[in-house]
């Protein structure tokens, strides 16, 4: 008896424990429930990870959902783009290449923003789950930052060139407007042409008052700004041309004149930005600034550089590759360039132009006009003879320094170049693209591309590039999976351009051997020629107070004219007196 009383006091007094286990138990159910409702209300899979559910919260979010909804799911817009998904072709060939249109928009909101609120709540309702569409895995790459850009900004006018490094930009899109054209050009009649001589100074007026902003992708001309730690200015005004598959084939027509017949369809424009994917299109936007090619990226709405097969490439790439074929390398030509290093030269007809247009030489003209009319005629003649001294001195000087650069980076020569099916042919070194396999000679030769070693050693003269005398030997690249190639690390696998092959060495009957990742003016010895075109400014003390100095000048022969003016007028006597 005394057995039983004592199980039951102990039931009795597990009873609050049951209860709380029976309540967390039905909470566990509800929550399960719940859960289920959730997945039924948002047809994603039930299998779906927990990052991905965290990834999703930001879209489920009471705050999101009716301005996403608002500027994606319209009946209209859900048309297109359902169409234009079902259009889009991804495929990617022997050499990494990425096929599609480069006007297209990305695809990874499609599975997302297809799925409207009144067709998941009609599903709810009527419980039909088994034709929805599985979970699209690319919506764990698609983030908050980037939603935000697309929706509110889809065609941005303003963009970043070259972000986070040391060479960043500004870039904003414009296009000609035929009413300020017009406006623009009676005031330079208006005016005798002073207007003109201003705008020429600064191109970035005669843009603002020849042109309107528009988004980039539609943009004819670019205005670049370059800020150098927030104290000098510079602006390049760009045109923006559009290659297409036409140019590509005159070009493939003039270099193979056999090849008459030529399938339009298989024609596709090759541009590289990251990760050795090449993207092909039938047409694409590209400008030049400073000597590097800038290509339209559809994917992030915005100009990139237009970069070699250096960046963000494992090192067994380049080891898994073969030849080129034709349309391979001239599609990729278009694009990149002949490979060579250009150097802007100018006649000396336009040397003499831009020289007389100097402001400080047209204040000369001016004041040789003004002394001319008050009969100075000596002081006159002294002023002339030594501006017309000063301007041929100096077009002598920027022609010798044209001549003296354009010797330094001429490109002759050939190279033996492997083709699609391994067979070595002799071609110009113009033609040398990123993803070229070329021979190295067991005679030597002088590198016109920066090419990453693949069999055999080289030893080689890099006093070109670094002034060390002392020869240097390249090792081929070992064909690591998980080691990504990087020109500082890997520098003693590059064969730079430049620099002189003294001798080549190789194992038994194999080739010495080089990939190309780099051509013309994105080489080593390309960027070298740029840091001297193109130096940064230098911000001395001096020159700053010379500039203040020189407007306080203006300004106190501004006051002095127009007093004297006005005296002359309260007194009536002639000017010239």
């Amino acid at each position: 008896m005394s057995v039983c009383q004592s199980e039951d006091a102990d039931i009795a007094a597990s009873r609050p424990e049951t209860l709380q286990l029976q309540s967390l138990s039905n909470a566990i159910v509800n929550s399960r429930e719940k859960d289920l409702d959730t997945e039924e209300y948002y047809p994603f899979s039930r299998i779906a990870t927990k990052n991905n559910r965290l990834k999703l919260n930001w879209w489920h979010s009471p705050t999101q959902p009716q301005d996403v909804e608002a500027a994606f799911l319209q009946p209209e817009r859900r048309e297109q783009r359902g169409h234009g998904h079902a259009n889009r072709i991804n495929t990617v060939d022997n050499n990494n290449t990425v096929v599609h249109s480069c006007l297209n928009t990305p695809s990874k909101l499609f599975s997302v923003l297809q799925r409207s609120q009144p067709d998941r709540d009609q599903k709810v309702l009527t419980c039909d789950t088994k034709n929805e569409p599985p979970f699209d895995p690319g919506v764990e790459e698609f983030d908050m930052k980037d939603s935000h850009r697309l929706v509110d900004d889809p065609k941005p006018c303003d963009g970043i060139l070259n972000q986070d490094q040391e060479d960043q930009m500004n870039i904003s899109g414009y296009r000609r407007c035929y009413v300020r054209s017009i406006l623009c050009w009676v005031c330079i009649v208006l005016t005798g042409g002073l207007l003109r001589l201003v705008l020429h100074w600064w191109r970035h007026w005669y843009l603002f008052a020849t042109c309107h902003q528009c988004p980039l992708d539609e943009a004819d001309q670019v205005l670049i700004v370059e800020d150098y730690q927030g104290k000098h200015k510079l602006y390049h005004v760009k045109s923006v041309r559009v290659l297409n598959t036409n140019q590509l084939k005159s070009l493939l027509l003039k270099g193979y004149p056999k090849s008459s017949e030529v399938d339009d369809n298989n024609l596709q424009i090759s541009v590289h930005f990251t990760s050795a994917q090449f993207k092909n299109c039938s047409s694409i936007r590209i400008f030049r600034c400073k000597q590097l090619v800038y290509a339209w990226d559809s994917t992030l709405n915005c100009f990139n550089k237009v970069n070699g097969l250096d960046l963000n490439v494992p090192c067994s790439y380049y080891h898994q590759q073969r030849g080129l074929t034709v349309y391979e390398q001239l599609s990729r030509r278009i694009v990149f360039g002949e490979n060579e290093i250009t150097v802007p030269l100018r006649d000396v007809k336009t040397l003499l132009f831009l020289e007389v247009l100097n402001p400080f030489y047209v204040f000369q003209i001016f004041s040789v006009v003004l002394w001319f009319t008050y009969d100075y005629y000596y002081y006159a003649c002294v002023i002339l003879l030594m501006s017309i001294f000063g301007i041929t001195m100096s077009i002598l000087q920027t022609k010798k320094n044209q001549d003296v650069l354009q010797k330094t980076v001429h490109n002759t020569g050939n190279a033996f170049v492997l083709d699609s099916k391994g067979v070595s042919k002799e071609f110009p070194t113009q033609t040398l693209v990123p993803g070229d396999i070329i021979e190295i000679p067991s005679s030597g030769c002088t590198m016109q591309c920066d090419a990453v070693l693949l069999s055999g050693n080289c030893i080689l003269d890099e006093s070109m590039l670094t002034g060390e005398s002392v020869p240097v030997t390249k090792t081929p690249l070992p064909p690591k999976r998980d080691m990504i190639f990087d020109k500082k690390e890997h520098a003693r696998h590059i064969l730079f351009c430049g620099t002189k092959v003294i001798q080549t060495r190789y194992i038994g009957s194999k080739k010495v051997l080089a990939f190309v990742i780099n051509t013309g003016n994105i080489t080593a010895k390309g960027e070298l020629i740029r840091s001297i075109l193109y130096p940064p400014p230098v911000d001395y003390k001096f020159e700053q107070d010379s500039y203040k100095f020189i407007q306080f000048l203006a300004l106190i022969a501004c006051v002095g004219f127009i007093y004297t003016l006005i005296t002359k007028i309260i007194r009536g006597t002639d000017p010239l007196q």
